[in-house]
């Protein structure tokens, strides 16, 4: 058998052609204990595992339990480990059993590769899509390279521990900001209950503070919304997009009034998605296509196309004034353009983006000097 072969031959060479990386030899150098729990009911197989981290020059603390219960004691029990490499097929249950609740990486405790002697592609893209950090096959290839693709994993769970962090950070900061705007708003709306004792001057500096403060409001609003982005979609549904149109026309029917506008809306389908975060691409997209037809009577079509794989969303102008030149970073949250009817607009698009990414969607613009300037937007299906 090739565990066999391994166990009696491969072993004595202690291979460490991509085991022994600079970031391996660093931690043995300071002396760094690197923990992990190995989750294996399969002696042989754990036994391989851990001869082929002794070669790795890197002090390893290996522990390893049989089952998913006593997986989960140990964790409870213990300082969290490096890594968790668990067999996925486990007497009382899977690997990813451990971590269930979790729909992505970011949502884990501590980083998990799971091990399979079942080749399957279905099987390696659920695995991933629950949070695992890699996903290893039972060959004597990929058993090999286990130690540098855990020292990879460590590495990757660092940067992803960190980016949480610093999103949580942000989340309190832009709370704060929250607060501070609005009560920046009620200040100004108790000021301008005094505007008639004021002069020209004052009633002007007033409706300058006036309108500092709703784009500040604004702008928060928007950077709260661009954090939650940020985090992992987790409460997909079935959404039916003529009912969710219906409401969102209703929401921006003053906005299209006042540009003298009309927006035509074909068949929608039904998609799973998150509600909250769709509204919110489409107001954008409804609104930024207004925002930048130059057209006397600004007309906009939704429309859906339905193909094998994804639906393909247009939302069409009769008029545009974006050129070319500004394709490349209308999704940039940092640039800005040139009219004041338009400010803002990129961060909220920004956003627009990161919702899309998050679906597994993608986002364009096209522009016809005939027909005007045109969001796209691609779902998959599900």
């Amino acid at each position: 058998m090739e565990i066999a072969y391994l166990l009696g031959n491969e072993l004595a060479k202690k291979d460490r052609t991509r085991a022994s990386m600079s970031d391996s030899e660093e931690a043995a150098a300071q002396g760094k204990t690197r923990r992990v729990l190995l989750v294996e009911d399969d002696a042989a197989h754990a036994e391989l595992i851990r001869r082929f981290f002794e070669g790795t020059g890197t002090a390893w603390e290996i522990h390893r339990v049989a089952n998913v219960n006593d997986a989960a004691a140990w964790i409870t029990a213990h300082t969290m480990p490096f890594v968790v490499i668990a067999d996925y097929f486990l007497p009382d249950g899977t690997g990813l059993d451990l971590v269930k609740d979790a729909l992505s990486a970011e949502e884990m405790e501590f980083p998990l590769i799971i091990l399979t002697g079942i080749d399957s592609a279905q099987l390696a893209v659920h695995t991933l899509k629950s949070g695992a950090m890699d996903y290893v096959l039972k060959n004597a290839e990929e058993l090999r390279e286990l130690p540098w693709r855990v020292e990879r994993a460590i590495r990757d769970w660092k940067v992803i521990s960190r980016r949480k962090r610093l999103e949580e950070e942000l989340a309190l900061y832009l709370n704060e900001l929250d607060r501070a705007s609005h009560d920046l708003e009620d200040f100004t709306l108790l000021l301008g209950s005094c505007a008639d004792r004021l002069e020209d001057l004052g009633r002007e500096y007033l409706a300058g503070v006036q309108k500092a403060a709703e784009k500040t409001t604004a702008l928060t609003e928007d950077l709260l919304m661009l954090t939650r982005v940020g985090r992992k979609v987790v409460e997909l549904e079935k959404v039916d997009l003529n009912e969710l149109m219906e409401e969102i026309l209703g929401d921006v029917s003053a906005f299209i009034e006042e540009r003298g506008g009309e927006a035509l809306v074909g068949p929608l389908p039904t998609v799973v998605t998150q509600r909250v975060w769709m509204k919110e691409l489409l107001i954008t997209l409804i609104e930024s296509s207004l925002k930048f037809n130059l057209s006397a009577q600004p007309r906009i079509e939704i429309r859906c196309e339905e193909r094998e794989k994804e639906c393909q969303f247009a939302v069409k102008t009769n008029n545009g004034g974006l050129g070319e030149k500004d394709f490349s970073r209308i999704f940039a949250a940092s640039e800005r353009f040139t009219p004041q009817d338009w400010e803002g607009t990129n961060l909220r698009l920004n956003i627009c983006k990161k919702i899309l990414e998050k679906f597994g969607g993608r986002i364009w613009v096209e522009s016809d000097p005939a027909a005007g300037t045109s969001f796209y937007f691609a779902l998959p299906k599900k």
